[in-house]
């Protein structure tokens, strides 16, 4: 039975690769992703290991009282000295150091580029050592000078000699003399593609500090014999717990796990999306192994008649899902490093030249290979496998491989569960099962009963819905047959259907979810901000844009403007909470412009000892209008109390809003948006224009038409919808295989069928035709029945969310269009392979096929 095993195998090598194809791609997914993520993270441990190779140990304040933009608590000059009278110290070194965006260098155009990648760092000159090197000029001796290293001066073209405008702090750009250009050795640019300048040790303080005679972080150098980690306790001891002191290796290793924190969710991502791929696959798994075992009906029966038990025939298919599993984990796991090292280099470009892409092959890739291949391969074969064992052996004595058998227990089974998930989704909608999550996460379990249901009830909808939707395609003889032959196993149409119903289904339900907070994001726009024009830049850092507040009242005087609302934004500590808070200079018409109530106080009346919040904040403090607040913000040295003298009322609640007067204790002290209303006539255009013009000195921000910043806002939707798509495109891949697959076993079930057609007249091209109307049939059933369910389940959970800012149904008519058409061209390209063989049969072999 074994060696009869092996030569069945090998005398079906073409139809088992087909399936192996499926599991090999869910594999090299599946492994790709694991083997990417330790590599990236491999390659990032190396990289910082290197930044911090020459530190021994860094002192840093705690973040108490921090810059809400990520800026670090200052150290005072003071705490040097007590530094340097450690025991064990040789060298201090005083840092003002910023990478969080606060540095923005306008290139020559005039504009900021957009920042990607690692981010320009400002911080003061202390002279070349360890790794850095002065590679041209000299360092910065006066306050307007500054040195750059090789990445910047690369990137922006500027050279030593050039005025570099620089924007910091101040809302407008200074401009800076290039002295020196630096280098770190190994004629490296940058550390990890960032863009670094080091200023003066006052010029720092002054444009990246809010605190004067003050650094951000403190490098100490061990004497000779004095171990780092000795020389970091004492230092602990010494300074106490207001202080963090760590050596260079544990920078090196916090740095490097806050970046896995990042992979490790991009992996969770990509992960979900082959357990998607995977599920696909195994319909395609189960298809496969119940042709073969049904065209080999007569064969197997002749094994039971020889004598083999049903375990024995039950253990010779699942011996072959066994090796089509081990082939495929093997194939696909060697693939999935190549595509991991792939992603990992290609990422590892993308930041400079001090991340070298190393491959790490994580244990967790092969164990999920071999579990992946084998273990869904052999899964997928249980149930053909028991169906081969149940054959009698008086099967070999009649031609049983065409035997359809009753879908009763799918009708069954997935009635059942579409009934109980649309009773769980109407008690959901109709308030039966509370608010809140609970009943969200009855809808979402509804939705998924339903999705499961609707899989299983497929083959009961098979063989009405393909003959209604062959009759709208098939206009002659060849497409009848090809109608005909679709509709003959609802089982087997079902399943290879439902492979491409699973992956257009997803991109359905996300496509209605997506589509419809869209519309919603339209219409809170539409209905409650009544601005024309907003001034702002785009922010790419953790510092968005800001402009000077000369701006508003010079746009307040121009003629066509009717109102205009300065904003101001920082975070601050609110009894004892940190929370961003926005500072206005007119809080009536920020009321009046971003559609707000007033849902007790006064607005009139607001002034610098005030404080606005909305409902849910003042429940959080327990306060009401005449109560107090203390307020700490980031640039002050005392807190301030604050009475709220308005409480808002909005459809989604904002941030607290306190006085303009406080914006100078802000860590930006300009305003970083307005909204300007115009005048009833006035051209939008022409405003817009003048504007633009008074803030020509700020090359990072602009004015624009409000309904320019909603479609910028709501178009990330339809980048979210473009990646799952993308991701998704895999699975619909694999379907795509499916239905190759289910054609071309088919072709080969109807040998003789096909060489009879042939015989009695039929063209190649006829043949042609009919494989095509087969294979467009079932696309478009798995499409159709893919668009009716995800659009269900869509709007099932836009209907859980109406509560939750979704209150709109929009549905994605070109996406659903895209994917229709797209079955077409699926089903034509899928059948051209099928196609081919039923071609090159040999019509006399043919006849005589048994």
């Amino acid at each position: 039975m074994l060696r009869a095993t092996f030569k069945s195998l090998l005398s079906r090598k073409a139809r088992l690769l087909l399936s192996g194809i499926a599991v090999i791609l869910g594999v090299t997914f599946i492994s790709g992703s694991l083997v990417l993520n330790a590599s990236l993270g491999k390659s990032v441990e190396s990289m910082f290991s290197t930044v911090f190779d020459d530190v021994d140990v860094q002192v840093t304040a705690e973040a108490d009282g921090a810059s809400p933009y990520g800026e670090i608590a200052p150290i005072p000059e003071s705490v040097v000295a007590e530094i340097d009278a450690v025991d064990g110290v040789s060298e201090t070194t005083g840092l003002v150091q910023d990478g969080t965006g606060l540095v923005r260098v306008v290139g020559k155009n005039g504009k900021v580029p957009p920042m990607m990648g690692a981010p320009t760092i400002g911080q003061n000159w202390t002279g070349t050592g360890g790794a850095l090197e002065l590679r041209d000029g000299r360092g910065p001796e006066a306050d307007g000078e500054i040195v750059v290293n090789e990445t910047l001066a690369d990137a922006t073209g500027y050279e030593i000699g050039d005025t570099i405008p620089i924007l910091t702090l101040a809302p407008e750009p200074v401009e800076y003399e290039v002295v020196g250009i630096a280098g770190y050795s190994g004629a490296r640019g940058s550390i990890a593609g960032e863009q670094s300048i080091w200023f003066t040790l006052d010029t720092a303080r002054s444009v990246l500090m809010t605190t004067p005679d003050s650094y951000t972080n403190i490098m100490v150098d061990a004497d000779p014999g004095v171990g780092v980690n000795e020389l970091r306790d004492r230092l602990a001891d010494a300074l106490g717990g207001d202080y963090t002191v760590q050596t260079g290796a544990e920078l090196a290793e916090e740095q490097s796990t806050a970046f896995q924190s990042i992979l490790s969710f991009f992996n969770y991502l990509l992960l979900g999306f082959g357990a998607v791929a995977l599920i696909v696959s195994v319909f395609l798994i189960v298809n496969t192994f119940s042709i073969i075992v049904a065209q080999r009906t007569r064969e197997l029966a002749l094994f039971r008649a020889m004598g083999a038990s049903r375990g024995q025939v039950t253990g010779s298919v699942l011996l072959e899902a066994f090796v089509i599993g081990l082939f495929s984990a093997v194939i696909g796991f060697a693939l999935g490093i190549g595509v991991g090292y792939l992603g990992t280099t290609l990422l590892a470009g993308t930041a400079g030249e001090s991340l070298d892409a190393t491959l790490e092959i994580p244990l967790s890739a092969a164990l999920a290979a071999v579990g992946v291949g084998i273990g869904v391969t052999m899964i997928a074969a249980i149930l053909p496998a028991i169906n081969a064992s149940r054959i009698p052996p008086i099967a070999a004595l009649r031609d049983a491989a065409a035997t359809v058998r009753p879908v009763r227990w799918f009708a069954i089974i997935g009635g059942l569960m579409l009934v109980a998930g649309g009773g769980l989704l109407w008690a959901g909608l109709s308030g039966g099962l509370g608010d809140g999550d609970n009943r969200l996460l009855g809808i979402l379990g509804a939705t998924g009963l339903l999705f499961i249901g609707a899989a299983i009830f497929t083959p009961v909808l098979a063989k009405p819905l393909v003959s209604a939707i062959g009759r709208l395609v098939s206009f002659s003889l060849p497409g009848k047959l090809g109608r005909r032959n679709s509709a003959r196993n609802p089982r087997r149409t079902a399943i290879t259907a439902s492979a491409l119903m699973i992956g257009i289904a997803l991109v359905t339900t996300v496509g209605v979810l997506l589509s419809s907070a869209q519309a919603s994001m339209a219409k809170f726009f539409d209905e409650n901000v009544s601005a024309d024009i907003l001034i702002a830049g785009a922010q790419t850092g953790m510092h968005p844009p800001t402009f000077s507040p000369e701006v508003l009242t010079e746009t307040r005087d121009l003629p066509d403007v009717n109102q205009v609302v300065g904003i101001y934004a920082d975070t601050t500590r609110l009894d004892g909470q940190d929370m961003t808070v926005y500072a206005v200079d007119d809080l009536a018409a920020y009321v009046d412009l971003l559609g707000d109530k007033v849902s007790d106080g006064d607005v009139a009346g607001f002034g610098a000892d005030d404080i606005a919040l909305y409902p849910s904040q003042a429940e959080q403090f327990g306060v009401d209008v005449g109560d107090s607040v203390d307020v700490s913000f980031s640039a002050a040295e005392e807190p301030v109390t604050l009475t709220v003298a308005v409480i808002l009322d909005a459809d989604m609640d904002g941030l607290p809003v306190v006085s303009a007067d406080h914006a100078d204790a802000f860590t930006l002290s300009s305003p970083a948006q307005a909204f300007v209303q115009l005048n009833d006539g006035a051209d939008k255009g022409d405003v817009i224009e003048e504007i633009n013009g008074l803030l020509d000195s700020n090359p990072e921000v602009s004015a624009a038409d409000m309904s320019a910043f909603t479609d910028q806002i709501t178009q990330i939707f339809d980048v979210i919808l473009l990646v799952v798509q993308i991701l998704l495109g895999l699975a619909i891949f694999i379907a795509i295989i499916g239905v190759v697959n289910t054609l071309t076993l088919s072709v080969l079930e109807r040998t003789r069928e096909l060489g009879l057609l042939r015989a009695i007249g039929m063209t190649r091209g006829q043949v042609t035709r009919m494989v095509t109307v087969e294979s467009v049939v079932i696309s478009l059933f798995g499409s159709l029945l893919g668009l009716g369910i995800g659009a269900g389940l869509g709007i099932a959970v836009q209907q859980a969310l109406k509560d939750d800012f979704v209150d709109v149904l929009a549905m994605p008519w070109g996406t659903m269009a895209f994917y229709l058409v797209a079955a077409v061209v699926i089903g034509v390209l899928a059948a051209m392979i099928p196609a081919y063989r039923a071609n090159r049969l040999n019509v006399l072999n043919a006849i005589s096929h048994e």
